[in-house]
């Protein structure tokens, strides 16, 4: 756990990257959108993150951190907070966090900074700090391949997880967002990362499980009441980690839980039980990670309230995770009905069976190495329903806190948001037809109504709409109002939508 602190109007705090003063700077306070106790500066520091309101930062936040180690000769403090310019992306600089202004996000890769030996074992620095979750780590000694955690507020890792060099260790700490200094509407959406006092919270464990003869775990996120009772089972989310991850990540620094909570709270997604799982029991990709298929889900759904149909299931994952994800849709595309690869290219195959029916969420962060390409996601959105997005980041949880956001709130159990595209290219293709107002009034106002009704969950109506549109269109076409080519433009992409809508039925 974390502490905020604000600072006296009578004694503001040191400037950031240098360290704070050994007392007298702060007075406690408790903000209702960050779940953490302020305590004061004392003649000891206090081990771990502490996050005071100050005037002097030019995000209005400063993070102050101490790291103990009686041992160590030195000590690097390492975040992923340096800065790029969202607000205008022809700015190809790299900002230091001290110099924040209003339109910046952090993507701009890896601050270092040697923190300050202050005596009796104790290191320190300072630093301006923006809104959302904030990813740290620290290299004692010299030691670079070791990512060392803060022993004060370490990240609840999965006891089957890496260790050692091979365990990339990131802490995360809160930061809240303010108004006047922040002023950047995509930071202040971050907020939703921050834990909420108010908020119901759900319940989030490693579970044990047994695979070939071995005791492995996934990490499972259980909603607020969630009910093993409910009469209608819960969906399912299933994450999946990167290179150099596990189990843990999604569920530590990429914040699954807090974000679960405070969408839930907002009445911005479903209730759902998240899975992470672990590359190394998934199996062959070339036989499409059958542990996942034959194993993981059969004891997900034996022992929770969820879900066995593909549609009320989604599977995601970052960079190599998105690998994963594209190599289950290219072995099976209907083993779920949702799919998010992110930053790890675009490999499905537009040949695939069944292409068509589930529905794809491609994206990554603006500086993003594995960001996918747009025009080969372009290309396989004329045979499937994909999406594409791009957040501020880079290959981090800067863009994959806000991908997980992203398809939570906007994309899963949506089937409209997939849709809505192809519903727009109908209606481009009718206003270009040539037909009269009169006519041309007749077909949007059907495709307005198909998608209305798939919003509302109703899809058996949602295809009668699109029916009796395709049958208007034939109608056109035998008294001479729209040309064959016309009708069939028309009727392929109609036909598209209505193979994904009636595969789930």
């Amino acid at each position: 756990m974390f502490r905020i602190r604000r600072s006296q109007d009578t004694c503001p705090p040191t400037r950031s990257l240098r360290p704070f003063a050994a007392a007298g700077l702060a007075l406690t306070l408790v903000l209702g959108a960050v779940p953490a106790v302020a305590q004061a500066a004392d003649a000891t520091p206090t081990p771990g993150p502490t996050i005071v309101a100050d005037a002097d930062s030019p995000t209005g936040y400063t993070g102050h951190f101490v790291y103990y180690d009686p041992d160590a000769t030195s000590v690097v403090f390492v975040a992923d907070i340096l800065l790029r310019n969202w607000a205008d992306q022809s700015d190809t600089r790299v900002y230091q966090p001290d110099e924040y202004k209003p339109g910046l996000m952090r993507g701009g890769g890896g601050y270092e900074v040697a923190m300050t030996n202050v005596g009796d074992g104790y290191w320190v620095t300072d630093v301006p700090l923006a809104a959302g979750v904030n990813q740290y780590w620290f290299y004692v000694d010299g030691d670079r391949n070791y990512w060392a955690p803060d022993p004060a507020n370490a990240p609840n890792f999965a006891p089957d997880g890496l260790t050692g060099n091979a365990r990339r260790a990131f802490n995360k700490v809160y930061v809240p967002y303010d108004d006047a200094k922040q002023d950047f509407a995509p930071l202040e959406a971050r907020q939703i990362e921050l834990e909420r006092a108010d908020a119901p919270k759900g319940d989030f464990s490693y579970v044990p499980f047994e695979i070939g003869g071995t005791t492995r775990t996934v990490g499972v996120y259980l909603p607020p009441g969630y009910d093993p009772d409910r009469a209608e089972p819960y969906k399912t989310i299933y994450m999946q980690h990167g290179s150099g991850q596990d189990q843990s990540d999604w569920m530590t620094i990429g914040d699954v839980p807090v974000i679960m909570d405070n969408l839930i709270q907002d009445g911005d997604t479903e209730p759902a039980v998240v899975i992470s799982t672990n590359s190394t029991y998934m199996g062959a990709a070339n036989q499409g990670y059958q542990n996942l298929r034959d194993v993981v889900m059969p004891f997900v759904e034996g022992n929770y309230n969820v879900s066995t149909k593909a549609i009320d299931r989604a599977f995601a994952g970052l960079s190599m995770g998105a690998g994963i994800t594209q190599s289950i849709i290219n072995y099976d595309a209907t083993e779920f009905g949702y799919y998010g690869p992110w930053s790890g290219g675009a490999s499905v195959r537009a040949t695939t069976e069944n292409i068509g029916a589930p529905y794809i969420l491609y994206g990554g962060g603006k500086w993003d190495f594995g960001l996918p390409n747009a025009n080969t996601v372009a290309d396989l959105d004329k045979v499937a329903f994909v999406e594409n997005v791009v957040v501020s980041g880079a290959h981090d949880f800067n863009a994959w806190n806000q991908m997980f956001t992203t398809f939570a709130r906007d994309y899963v159990w949506q089937p409209e948001a997939f849709v809505q595209d192809e519903i727009g290219q109908l209606k481009d293709g009718v206003a270009a037809s040539g037909l009269n107002q009169g006519n041309a009034n007749a077909l949007t106002v059907k495709l307005d109504g198909a998608l209305a009704l798939l919003a509302a969950g109703d899809t058996a109506g949602s295809l009668d709409q699109l029916n009796v549109f395709l049958n208007q269109v034939s109608v056109f076409q035998k008294t001479g109002k729209l040309t064959a080519d016309q009708v069939d433009g028309l009727r392929a992409v109609a036909d598209q939508i209505t193979f994904s809508l009636e595969y789930w039925q």
